[in-house]
């Protein structure tokens, strides 16, 4: 699913490889995600869909292709440059913080990309969370 009208490429994806030993978990892959896009990676258990994510956000290496993201190409990005860049992933676990509620679950999640600190978060969305909880 595309936006209208648009056509810069954020993520690009080139023929990448990942082997670990002699299992190939990924081989020759390539794809581009357009901004306004909104795409799956779907397949059978085995088929390599979590290695591709954890090359996308820096937890593998490929072996062999490139990761191009908003225009730089990095062989090697660490898991932190990807999260400062604005990729985030999440778990198939649905377990959330024990003793918090939805929104305080979502809240914690949101800590990288806010631009307050955390304090200033629960003094601006406290009495409201608060009149909530009643």
């Amino acid at each position: 699913m595309r936006a209208p009208g648009t056509n810069e490429i954020l993520l690009q994806v080139d023929c990448v490889s990942l082997a670990f030993g002699g299992v190939r978990a990924l081989t020759d892959v390539s794809f581009d995600i357009r901004k306004g896009e909104i795409l799956a990676i779907i397949g059978p258990n085995g088929a390599g869909k979590t290695s591709m994510l954890n090359v996308i956000n820096g937890f593998y290496h490929p072996n062999h292709g490139a990761i191009t993201f908003k225009g730089q190409t990095r062989a090697r990005m660490q898991p932190f440059e990807a999260s400062r860049g604005g990729i985030a992933r999440t778990f198939q676990n649905v377990a959330l913080f024990k003793g918090m509620s939805a929104l305080d679950n979502i809240m914690a999640g949101r800590a990288l990309k806010m631009r307050r600190g955390l304090l200033w978060q629960m003094l601006r969305y406290g009495p409201a969370l608060a009149e909530e909880i009643e």
